[in-house]
């Protein structure tokens, strides 16, 4: 990728450094557990709730610290607010507990109290929880946490519930599958459908590309005006991780 993109070269930098610190980063400081009772998912409902994360505090704080210095060495922007909620999570003054569960039910709620407390920005809180998050859950799924078998008709991934960053079409058939930007799950979708209300209208439902880069896409919807970014890997050809194409 830095060979064909060097003007993301600055990017590169920062996920390298991520990619090491959560390689080296095996011990885990969320506990993952799926629902107990599996009719739920049969109506809709993602195999995990905000109640399937617990959290080691000790053990979190430290990853966090750790975390957060990698986001410090890469950019400039944020970096007051980096240093103000490492510094509550070194005087215990920021209980890290239950924000993992907060993230995976989408409930800014406490995230927006913290941040007021602290005085620092929501974004970049959310953007250090969502990390962390996203670590365990795909540290849970390499250890055996999987999605119930069976059809997900459903534009919100299967496993955690979070909406999909990115979508890939592949294989001969050309399928589309959607891969969730969380926890790493991908689940197959119909290609002529909006992921985020369902429009199956072919009149409102569009695609662009960006010059003549026809591996690379963005599915619109007229409807809902939502948009999805879409790797047609037939024509990449080069079989990267979604996480990095998104």
């Amino acid at each position: 990728l830095r060979r064909l993109r060097p003007q993301y070269t600055e990017i590169f930098d920062f996920y390298d450094s991520l990619y090491v610190f959560f390689g080296k980063a095996q011990d885990p400081f969320l506990s993952v557990s799926a629902r107990t009772h599996p009719e739920h998912f049969a109506k809709g409902f993602p195999l995990l709730c905000a109640e399937s994360f617990s959290t080691n505090r000790k053990t979190a704080t430290a990853f966090l610290r750790k975390l957060i210095a990698v986001l410090q060495r890469h950019g400039q922007q944020g970096q007051k607010d980096l240093a103000c909620i490492d510094n509550a999570l070194e005087q215990s003054t920021l209980d890290p507990t239950p924000l993992p569960g907060a993230y995976l039910a989408r409930d800014r709620n406490p995230f927006n109290q913290i941040a007021e407390q602290l005085g620092c920005d929501v974004a970049v809180l959310e953007y250090i929880f969502g990390l962390a998050c996203s670590f365990s859950l795909q540290q849970a799924r390499e250890n055996g946490l999987v999605a119930p078998q069976g059809d997900w008709p459903h534009g919100y991934c299967p496993l955690c519930g979070c909406v999909p960053a990115i979508g890939e079409i592949r294989g001969d058939e050309g399928r589309l599958d959607l891969h969730c930007g969380t926890c790493g799950e991908n689940w197959r979708w119909a290609r002529r459908c909006c992921a985020s209300c369902g429009n199956q209208d072919e009149e409102t439902l569009e695609y662009f590309t960006a010059g003549d880069d026809k591996a690379h896409r963005v599915n619109i919807c007229r409807k809902c005006h939502s948009y999805l970014k879409v790797v047609d890997s037939r024509e990449a050809g080069l079989d990267h991780p979604m996480d990095l194409e998104d």
